[in-house]
């Protein structure tokens, strides 16, 4: 945060308010115009009065000049309060940290948010975008956050299970295969905002808002093709990290392999997978169709999101009115952030497709099937990572379970 001048106190005098600067210009409040006027009636007023006197007393030479001395000296005095100084509007410099690329759609929708909220807050509010894990990567960002070392971050839920676990029960077995807008709809609900709270509360940070979103996470693999349950059986399948994921592979029959995304290519060009769950966007943008992936199961495993945070000390040093511009510029660029996501995923599914590469799409019947195949390691996985029992159940019930 860059404080261009101090603000003013809640009872100064109508001398001390301040215009906001726009550019170069002042709006609002006192300006050198308005100021240089007054500066002339004062002195307008002081001659006035000097000339009263000499009509009243006549002009005496050592008393003439003793009087204008006084009244000369007052109008020094009076005329800078007539003339306020001109002075910049309170700024609040801020930075952003995301690990992933200028092309992703996270970053797609932090681009609309910090120009629509530069405009909508006069200049007033200045974020500086940080990308490609130019200051944190997402596994480091939420200390740093807390820590007030990054302003602002938008990880993934991914990372977030060790903070607070409820913020992965999205990617729970329940969830598995369920169509984009049930999910939607309970993540901007209830359930959604008391995970947004507990999150909050945990970290120290205000949670913004909605979530942004990254997509479905599928399966793609090298030689089989799944087209039905069993077809998971003795695939070495390379998941993202956490104890949910590798939990739900293993209950489809799969061995779930933990491997770092830029480890990928190579392990599936030595063949020590068979494939990995990912989304389409990130299998076409880290092109490992030329690695000999083949074939695609969109299993919908899960949604990927993003919490929008900031550090909470900032956020409270943020005047009601900016605060305000914050919340609502932020809410009106989730819903084109989420259609960037979609449409982005969509694209990356027709470029695959034209490189060769043969999706398969499970009606709802199937997907209910292998959702309730694997449904029964969800209450381990709650009992172990300690989900809240009160939102699983307003989950489920949303749900239909």
């Amino acid at each position: 945060m860059r404080e261009s001048f101090p603000e003013a106190s809640a009872g100064a005098s109508p001398f001390e308010k301040k215009g906001v600067l726009v550019g170069n210009k002042i709006v609002g409040g006192w300006n050198r115009v308005e100021g240089f006027l007054f500066g002339l009636i004062t002195l307008a007023a002081l001659a006035s009065a000097f000339y009263g006197v000499v009509r009243k007393e006549g002009f005496d030479m050592s008393r003439g000049w003793k009087t204008m001395l006084v009244l000369g000296t007052a109008a020094i005095l009076w005329l800078p309060l007539g003339v306020p100084p001109m002075v910049e509007a309170q700024t609040y410099e801020f930075k952003i940290s995301m690990d992933t690329v200028p092309n992703h759609p996270r970053n797609m929708g932090i681009e609309i948010f910090v120009q629509r909220l530069i405009k909508r807050s006069g200049g007033k509010l200045e974020p500086k975008v940080y990308h490609s894990a130019q200051l944190y990567k997402d596994v480091h960002v939420t200390k740093a956050l807390n820590m007030g070392s990054v302003e602002m971050a938008v990880p993934g839920n991914f990372v977030l299970e060790g903070f607070e676990t409820n913020a992965t029960l999205t990617m729970l077995p329940m969830f598995f295969g369920m169509p984009q807008k049930i999910t939607e709809q309970l993540i901007d609900g209830e359930v959604g905002k008391t995970v947004s709270k507990k999150l909050g509360e945990k970290l120290n940070v205000k949670v913004i808002g909605r979530v942004f979103e990254m997509g479905y996470d599928n399966c793609y693999t090298l030689k089989k093709k799944i087209t039905k349950l069993e077809d998971f059986k003795g695939l070495k399948i390379r998941y993202a990290g956490g104890s949910i994921s590798a939990a739900k592979f293993k209950a489809l029959g799969a061995g779930a392999v933990f491997i770092a995304w830029p480890d990928v290519p190579m392990a599936l060009a030595q063949g020590t997978i068979d494939g990995l769950s990912s989304t389409t966007k990130s299998v076409e943008g880290a092109k490992l169709h030329e690695t000999g992936l083949k074939y695609a199961v969109e299993t919908r495993t899960n949604i990927f999101y993003y919490y929008p945070m900031v550090n909470l000390k900032f956020w409270n040093s943020l005047p009601p009115d900016l605060q305000k511009i914050f919340l609502e510029v932020w809410n009106e660029v989730v819903p084109e952030q989420r259609e960037i996501a979609r449409r982005e995923q969509q694209t990356a599914k027709e470029f695959l497709q034209s490189k060769g590469m043969e999706f398969y799409e499970p009606g709802e019947e199937e997907l209910a099937k292998w959702r309730k195949h694997i449904m029964y390691v969800q209450d381990d996985l709650v009992k172990e990572l300690k989900h809240d029992p009160e939102l699983i159940k307003l989950a489920m019930k949303a749900l239909g379970m």
